[in-house]
């Protein structure tokens, strides 16, 4: 059996890299990418155990193949009905419970039978990485007047902006062209069903060096965020991982309470859109974030490790009746 990770052909969120790494770290290895968005190019390929987290949108073909082998946790569907309806009941059955990154997908999965329980985000299980605290504030993809009416003026010009867009805005000319071109030129062949199988090849090389190279970036984000003093963001994948590296953050988002692809997640978070309302935080010494999300990352890793461990575990009394299949064919006499 492979063991596969997603890569991301038509994403330019870096946010969908950190995805990626909160899966791998439970991995013993990658021997394969899958691309997210265009799953049916795999109902040919062998065996191959994939952990489902992260969001999806419309599919071309659903569900998955049969060759792939799927955890479904923190599993967010962009519309519900479209991935999740009675035509695809008895395919999720075969994999339930499902773990849900939102409250809706909960509800989506129950009334069409499936056994389903919100899970939380796999970017709460991320460790701390080993970086020194420092006294720096980040303002991550912030809403521009979320961020001047509600953060002291002392507080926007310490902090340092930064971007989960991939190239990032303030790239070279160059650099912009360079990986822009690359994300353009895979859109063009995957959007061609026989670029597969004409090139294939070409296909994964430009996205294995993509995925590579963005997953840096994405680890250099966890890695600043490890040790930083507090982090302001509109973005999920930033708030989450941040919980889970104990770094204080500020969910900074406008109608993050009626949003639903934020409901459950929001109440682990230290989150706020009301202009009129200040943040109720200690600027200069800011508070340790909710151990609420805690329950919830525990519950992602022993789910996560028993499924590896299943599947490892699938591989190896493969392996062996394959062993046994070979032996068995060379003692086998050889008529005259």
């Amino acid at each position: 059996m492979k063991i596969a990770a997603f890569s991301y052909g038509y994403s330019t969120n870096l946010g969908d890299e950190i995805q990626t790494l909160s899966a791998t770290q439970f991995l013993p290895r990658v021997d394969v990418l899958l691309e997210r968005d265009r799953l049916y190019w795999y109902r040919d390929s062998e065996p191959t155990f994939l952990i489902f987290n992260g969001w999806f949108t419309q599919q071309r073909f659903w569900p998955p193949p049969d060759s792939i082998s799927p955890l479904f946790v923190a599993f967010h569907p962009a519309i519900p009905e479209l991935l999740v309806s009675e035509k695809y009941a008895s395919y999720f059955k075969r994999h339930e419970p499902i773990g849900c990154r939102s409250l809706e997908t909960v509800d989506a999965f129950r009334k069409i039978g499936v056994e389903a329980y919100f899970s939380g985000c796999l970017t709460l299980t991320l460790q701390r990485r080993p970086v020194a605290s420092t006294d720096q504030i980040y303002a991550v993809d912030v809403d521009p007047d979320l961020f001047a009416n509600l953060v002291p003026q002392e507080i926007q010009k310490r902090a340092v902006h930064m971007s989960h867009e991939f190239p990032s805005h303030d790239a070279t000319f160059a650099t912009k062209a360079k990986w822009n071109a690359a994300y353009y030129g895979l859109r063009s062949i995957q959007k061609w069903d026989g670029g597969q199988s004409f090139l294939g090849g070409l296909v994964g090389k430009l996205n294995k060096r993509r995925h590579s190279f963005r997953s840096l970036r994405a680890e250099a984000l966890l890695r600043i965020y490890s040790g930083a003093k507090l982090v302001i963001t509109t973005r999920l994948h930033c708030a989450l991982p941040c919980l889970a590296l104990g770094t204080p953050v500020i969910l900074l988002r406008k109608n993050v309470e009626s949003d639903p692809r934020f409901a459950g997640l929001r109440d682990l978070v230290r989150a706020h859109s009301d202009p009129t309302q200040s943040i109720k935080i200690n600027w200069n010494n800011p508070e340790p974030n909710s151990d609420a999300y805690m329950h919830y990352a525990r519950s992602l890793r022993q789910r996560c490790e028993s499924a590896v461990n299943q599947a490892l575990s699938g591989e190896r009394d493969y392996r062996d009746q394959e062993r046994s299949r070979s032996e068995s064919s060379s003692l086998s006499p050889v008529s005259e």
